[in-house]
């Protein structure tokens, strides 16, 4: 296994109705697509090997396959992990539900858009849902957030493609020496390998999951990834240092790790033995980019680590937060609330940039003017520094975090505002 690109996985999404008579027959569903301006329901016909009606659906200037099938909520296992707080009638639902749709289909190479696609598509077919399950990252999801994604003119972020899991080597941990093994799921349906680190320390857990978000993210908006042992760079730091990263098959990494190891020999599952690759760090001094196992890595602060984004993901980025910019401000009303904003600044001439950001935590917001403090120094523009108080207009906001009561807030799950 040299390249770390594959053939992508089916990726599949169940929405569980609040009434089980919305999902009856296939004839109210292709209505309900039929009826809906986004989609074009080019065929109709029955998939033979999975036993379930077919359709082929044009969507801007992607077409899809789609199968429609029937299943029992039942094949939703214990281990699902739900991802936001549901309604209390929904979770009832949950609970007593018999059977859910679920839409499954395989992405175009535009996989944000495909993954937005799939969730427009289940939130059509099923007018009223109590909760969505993503069995390719095993979470379950708010049919809140669902409809905030439907009528968004944006995708939903690549954090929602991949799951980061973590499980405890209760069997090679002692006391004080915490061991675990961290491993994604939903890349394969990107058509990229899964993450790991196997063997990490306890202590580092937040460091190993942090590389391999910033890892993913990259390549799924960039739609690209590393051969193995192929340097990545992923992400800058500070200094002008790089964080790389790459892999290697799992497989030409057991012998490295002391018999009986979590995500080793008998104690790894069989599902992940087919596309996963263990993590590699390159060193971030800038100087030759050396590959190093994750596990064996020193770990260095991540939090200033800046994904350097391709213009189409700022832009998706920027729009999701104008969109969604009344629930900052009905949040940061909240009292208690802390907010943060990106800003977008003119580049200082002669900087080769047209636009660059700052990062600034905010005071008040009075009538379309958010007043803020700068969290850094602006990079090429001499006018803001570090802890400078600044006003900008709503219009000038191109991302935005919220705390809410130790809860966090962003534009992807906006939709918690409400709940708070």
């Amino acid at each position: 296994m040299k390249s770390g690109i594959i053939k992508k996985t089916t990726s599949y999404i169940m929405g569980i109705p609040m009434n089980d008579a919305d999902i009856d027959t296939p004839g109210l569903i292709y209505d309900r697509i039929k009826a809906n301006e986004e989609f074009d329901l080019k065929n109709i016909s029955f998939d033979d090997k999975n036993m379930c009606p077919m359709i082929t659906v044009g969507y801007k200037d992607m077409e899809f396959v789609v199968d429609l099938k029937i299943e029992p909520v039942s094949a939703i296992s214990p281990d699902f992990m739900f991802s936001h707080p549901v309604p209390d009638e929904c979770m009832k639902q949950i609970k007593q539900a018999k059977v859910g749709l679920t839409v499954s289909l395989t992405f175009s190479d535009d996989i944000l858009a495909s993954h937005h696609f799939q969730l427009k598509l289940l939130n059509c077919a099923v007018p009223e849902l109590a909760a969505v399950a993503d069995f390719n990252v095993r979470r379950i999801f708010s049919p809140v957030w669902l409809k905030q994604v439907a009528a968004s003119a944006v995708s939903p972020g690549p954090s929602y493609i991949y799951s980061i899991n973590i499980a405890a080597d209760r069997e090679n941990s002692s006391e004080g020496s915490e061991r675990a093994w961290i491993f994604t799921q939903g890349l394969n349906r990107c058509g990229f390998m899964e993450l790991e680190v196997i063997n990490a320390e306890g202590k580092n857990i937040d460091f190993y999951a942090t590389a391999i978000s910033i890892t993913a993210n990259k390549a799924i908006t960039e739609r690209t990834f590393p051969g193995e042992m192929e340097p990545f760079d992923v992400a800058s730091l500070e200094d002008g240092k790089k964080l790389t990263t790459s892999w290697r098959f799992w497989k030409g990494e057991e012998g490295v790790y002391p018999e009986g190891v979590l995500g080793t020999g008998k104690r790894r599952p069989r599902v992940q033995q087919l596309f996963n690759g263990i993590l590699f760090i390159g060193p971030n001094d800038g100087g030759e980019k050396k590959l190093v196992r994750a596990s064996d890595v020193t770990p260095f602060s991540l939090e200033k680590a800046v994904i350097e984004y391709s213009p189409e993901e700022s832009e998706r980025i920027t729009v999701l937060a104008q969109e969604t910019i009344p629930h900052f401000i009905k949040g940061f009303a909240v009292p208690g609330a802390k907010g943060i904003v990106k800003v977008k600044l003119d580049a200082a001439e002669g900087s080769g940039n047209d636009v660059e950001y700052v990062w600034a935590e905010v005071d008040t917001v009075s009538e379309g003017t958010v007043y803020c403090t700068a969290v850094h120094d602006a990079l090429f523009s001499e006018e803001i520094k570090a802890n400078e108080k600044f006003q900008t207009g709503i219009n000038k906001i191109a991302d935005w975090l919220l705390n809410i009561r130790g809860s966090r807030v962003a534009p992807d799950n906006a939709f918690l505002v409400k709940t708070e």
